[in-house]
């Protein structure tokens, strides 16, 4: 008696060619007679077939959901990037920058991985020069007012002792006027902000806008008008006060391409090339 025949193996595409049959209406035993094979093996097969279909399906489901998240990590760090730096505070203070969150850095990384190439990268090299150019460029405008005023010759020549309040109401005055006038905002004026109310003995309380002076004599109140709108044009044609407006002017140009490279990339919700990270 010779040996049972041993029937060759099921492949996969066959059983997933016979899973698609039995989707499209056909029925096992049909399948198995035209393919003269057994049902049971049919229907074997197209359960194996389900199986291996579902975990495939499966597998995408959760490499689709991850690649999502992926790029909605590096999405959600380059409008971080971009909300790091605002043009034009001219705060002489240092920039502030969004808290860290979980794994920055390595989204930096990751980020950098992706478009190499990007604008982006050239454009926060600029804005971080740029600031801290604006920082110097600040602190020295708020010197210079600081050391010309109390210098100022006639200051120094009439004011008395009692009017001791002068010259520290102009310096702190005269430095946040500057700020406004870098921006380009309204600001102070002698004619409607410089206020003298009676106080004793031939003496008025001086202010200029929010700015107290202390007692000055009423004689004095001319000769710090002059002083502020002297100083007033000095300001302004300081080079220090030209380079800083230069500086606030570069940083909004580059705060808005800046912003419109991180736009492309947000609204994209796709960001293009890969990185360490990318799921497999």
């Amino acid at each position: 008696m010779s040996p049972r025949e041993k029937k060759p193996p099921i492949k996969p595409e066959k059983r997933q060619e016979w899973l698609a049959r039995c989707e499209g209406g056909e029925s096992p035993p049909k399948i198995a007679a035209a393919d003269g094979v057994d049902p049971r093996t049919v229907r074997k097969h197209i359960e194996i077939a389900k199986q291996e279909k579902e975990r495939k399906e499966a597998r995408a489901s959760v490499l689709r959901s991850a690649l999502e998240r992926h790029y909605a990590d590096l999405c959600r760090y380059a409008e971080r990037l971009g909300g790091q730096f605002s043009a034009g505070h001219f705060t002489g203070s240092d920039v502030s920058v969004t808290p860290a969150v979980q794994y920055e850095e390595q989204l930096a990384t990751a980020l950098r991985q992706h478009i190499p190439r990007s604008p982006i990268w050239g454009l926060l090299n600029q804005q971080t020069k740029l600031r801290a150019s604006e920082v110097q460029l600040t602190k020295e405008i708020e010197r210079r007012v600081e050391e010309s005023v109390a210098s100022d010759p006639h200051l120094l020549t009439a004011l008395t002792g009692e009017e001791n309040g002068v010259i520290p109401g102009l310096i702190v005055a005269l430095s946040a006027q500057a700020q406004q006038w870098i921006q380009g905002w309204s600001s102070l004026n002698v004619e409607d902000n410089l206020k003298a109310k009676p106080a004793e003995s031939g003496f008025v309380d001086l202010s200029y806008g929010a700015y107290n002076m202390g007692v000055v004599k009423e004689e004095h109140v001319e000769l710090v008008r002059t002083v502020i709108l002297d100083w007033t044009v000095r300001i302004k044609e300081w080079d220090v006060f030209h380079g800083l407006e230069k500086d606030l002017r570069d940083l909004e140009r580059v705060g808005k391409n800046l912003r419109d490279e991180i736009a492309a990339i947000a609204l994209r919700r796709v960001v293009p090339g890969r990185c360490r990270y990318c799921p497999l």
